[in-house]
Order: C-alpha cells, then structure tokens, then sequence
C-alpha cells in the first residue's frame, strides 16, 4: 500500500498523469514534436555513431554484452551517441510557467523507448509509443522548471532525466500504479549529471543523457520485480527540491495544467552541433550576413552581448578567459567566438564543417579572435524567464558600417520550427557521418515509417529490421 507520506508528495499526481494520459488528450503539435524527435534523435545517433565517445561507449557495450545487449545498456550507448555532437533537442522556456528551460530531453527519452519497445513481448502502436514519449518528455521538464533558479546551479535536463524515462518505460510496460510509484522512488536514487565539463573541453557532460536513459530503464525492472522506491521523492526531508535545488520548489511550475499542456511539445530542433547557448549569436550572425551580403574576411570585429548563463555555458573556459581558439572539437562546440566564426566562414555548424580541420582554420581563428562578449543586466533578467536568451549581435566591418541584429527565435524553435521534411533533411545530413553506411533508400524509407508512426499497429517493426536503427546500435 501506498504510504501517506507518499500521498503527499507530488510524485503520485505525475505517476497518476503518466498512466493516465491517453493519445486523444495530445494536441496535434505535441503528436508532431514527437515524430520530429524520433527522427531528430535517430539522425543524431547515426552521426554520434563515427564520434570518440560514440565509438567508445559502443565498443564497451559490446564487449560487455555482446550484439545482444539489454534493453538498458542499448539506452546508455544510443542516448549518448545521440548526444556527443551536440546535436540533440533542447526545451527553451514554457509558455506555461513563463521562466526556467528544460534542457536536454528526447536524447534519454527517445533511446530508452525504443530500447524497450523491441524487446517487448507484446504489440505497441504507434499512438502508444508517441504517447509514451510525450509523456516522459512532459515530466522531465516540469520537473526542472519546477526547480526555477536552482535549476542552473549545474545541474542539467538529464539530472531528473530518470524520472522521465522511468514514467515512459512504466508506461510502455504496463505498470500500476503502486509500481510505478515504486518505480519513481528508484530514479531519483539515480539522479546524477553537472555541467562542468562544458567549461573544460571534456566529455563528461554527454555521460549525463546515457546514465539518466539507463537508470530510468533499471528503475522500472527493480520496481517490477518488487523493489520498494522512495515514498517522498520529490519534497522528502532529502527529496530532490530540497537536496538537488536547495529548496526551491514552484509548485504551478511542476503541476499546473497537468494533462493539457505538454511541455513535450515545447522542445527546439538543433540546427547547429554545439551548444544552445550558441545557437542565437549564431543564428543572427548568419541573418546579418544574409541580409547584407557581409563578406566575412571585411569584418573589423563583433560585439556580442548575451547572459551570464550563456557565458558561464559557451563563452569561457575554466579559467574564465573568452574561448576564442578551443583544444579539441568538444571544446569548440561549448564557445559561441568560435562557432559564431565557423558558421560566418562556412555557413554552417555541423560535424562536417566542426571538425578538426576547423580547428587550425586561420580565417575561422581570425574571425574568432575578433568577437567580444559581454553580459548584461538585461539579458540576465531575461535569461529568468527565457533559458537561452536572444543575443544582441553588431558587426562591426573594415569600412566603418555596423550591421545590428537581435534574432528572437533561432530555427527550430517552436515559434520559428522545423517542418518534418526540414528535420529528415538533417537526419540524412546526420546520416551521411554514420559509423556504418545505411543505403540512402532505407534512410528514405525510415522517415516514411516514422512521418505515419500514428497508423503503425506494432511499431517493433521498426527494431531492429530498420537499417537506420540498427547502424549505430
């Protein structure tokens, strides 16, 4: 039975909302966001595949575990190859609750789903498997908005990313609710993740995404097999607020319209490899330069001003000095001066044009040395409500002109989105760094299956018979 001290908690209201949710209650944004997210993940995954890291976790895997890997091993390898080229979604900001972002999300949620539907001895549609996704994805970040402030202390999307995955996993199993329950308690026994490899040019941070796909999986066979979880798990004398965020809990934040806004559908489609918080001086900088005709090798230096979050994530190193010419390709990815000069240089971003010939650019490092940042007050009281606040961006050029932008929402934003043959082009872009090649018609024929997934009566015909799927993995 249920303790009282769990009927208080808020947990049992998202274990509720997690078994409760039908695929009728989504609204059609939220169904799409999904779609977009499997495909999104996927392609990031198949690019992650030819990465170090990517390399690395697969080969262990494999020589733990063979080709036949437990369903939550193969979410600890596939959420991070998703994640170790910066590729993967990110939650912005909620409409709902006006302040805080979410982080990282599909790149734990989507693996573990996955993982789990192929080895389930049992049907699942498509509208189950959406459905599951929207959920988990829900969850996740109600949770850290619910943490305001205190959610940036960092932490990251994947520090309660075990929450999420566990509420998509127990959905997909078919669990009730006590189990459930039992379920949430053994995530948060798992909660792990910080950001300060963002600073230093290591690889721990993309760990985070792996661990938190994983122990949501491990959470729900313990639970499943009779393990007892945490009765207060959330608001407990050592429950996550109190001891992750130091107190700080909004309430509204967490629960307010429960079952009818999906924070799952708030969520930003990538379209550079590198951190989000390069992704608006990126963006403007590359409408500046479309809009004016600027010829890169005229510009005399750029001004940029953004948060001190922003700065803390990608604009310094672990000294505190601006990183303008980065150690490795990792490092790059977390510095707005250098992705701002890669994308001005090359018109893009991504693991084809961020590379190591990047990195000795002389015209990229030229342009890199020329940025200035800065933060402001404004953008400070701004990044509260925004997470990646808008950068104010002035090219200054070699003449004397100054070009200013302000971009308000990057490509990919839901208010500035990717339509679904926008996110299969840069699945296939993603698809072309695959570790193994896949035949360009059953890349084709992966993004049909998954535009229709809704229709799909079992959608373990995706796994593993799809050549997409089973390239990375």
């Amino acid at each position: 039975m249920l303790s009282w001290m769990m009927a208080t908690d808020p947990i049992l209201k998202l274990v509720d909302h997690a078994l409760g949710v039908r695929y009728e209650d989504l609204p059609p944004h939220v169904v799409e966001a999904v779609k977009k997210a499997i495909i999104d993940t996927v392609g990031a995954g198949l690019a992650g595949s030819s990465a170090e890291l990517g390399r690395i976790v697969c080969t262990m895997a494999r020589d733990d575990c063979g080709d036949r890997m437990p369903a939550s091993e193969a979410a600890f390898v596939h959420a991070i190859m998703a994640r170790c080229r910066e590729l993967d979604d990110v939650h912005e900001g909620s409409p709902r609750v006006g302040f805080g972002h979410g982080g990282h999300v599909n790149v734990m949620v989507v693996p573990a789903a996955l993982a789990v539907v192929e080895r389930l001895p049992w049907p699942v549609s498509g509208r189950e498997l959406i459905t599951a996704i929207a959920v988990g994805g829900d969850i996740l970040v109600r949770l850290r908005l619910a943490a305001g402030d205190a959610g940036r202390l960092g932490w990251e999307g994947p520090t309660v990313g075990p929450f999420g995955v566990a509420a998509t996993v127990g959905r997909l199993h078919r669990l009730e609710r006590e189990m459930l329950a039992n379920a949430m308690g053994a995530a948060y026994a798992h909660c792990a993740g910080n950001v300060l490899s963002t600073s230093d040019g290591t690889w721990d941070v993309w760990l985070n995404a792996g661990i938190a796909a994983r122990a949501g999986i491990v959470a729900v066979e313990l639970a499943r097999r009779g393990h007892r979880g945490a009765r207060a798990p959330l608001l407990g004398a050592a429950g996550l607020y109190s001891l992750y965020f130091r107190g700080e809990y909004h309430e509204a934040a967490l629960l307010s319209e429960l079952g009818t806004d999906f924070e799952s559908g708030h969520v930003s489609i990538k379209p550079y490899a590198a951190c989000k918080a390069t992704h608006h001086p990126i963006y403007t900088a590359l409408e500046l330069k479309r809009r004016h005709g600027i010829d890169p090798a005229a510009i005399a230096r750029i001004v940029v001003r953004t948060s001190d979050y922003s700065m803390r994530l990608a604009g310094l190193d672990e000294h505190g000095a601006p990183k303008v010419a980065p150690r490795s390709v990792n490092d790059a990815q977390f510095s707005i001066p250098f992705t701002m000069a890669l994308a001005l240089a090359k018109d893009a971003v991504m693991p084809d044009t961020l590379n190591g010939d990047a990195l000795t650019d002389a015209a990229v490092l030229g342009l890199a040395r020329t940025i200035e940042l800065g933060a402001t007050e404004a953008k400070n009281a701004l990044a509260k409500r925004e997470g990646y606040v808008p950068a104010d961006v002035d090219i200054h050029m070699q003449d004397g002109s100054v070009w200013r932008g302000c971009e308000p929402f990057v490509k990919g934003h839901p208010r500035n989105p990717m339509d679904f043959d926008e996110v299969a082009a840069k699945f296939m872009r993603c698809a072309a760094l695959a570790a193994s090649p896949v035949a360009a018609e059953a890349l084709a024929a992966f993004c049909s299956m998954v535009r229709g997934v809704e229709a799909m009566e079992d959608v373990r015909s995706l796994l593993p018979h799809s050549p997409p799927m089973r390239a990375p993995f």
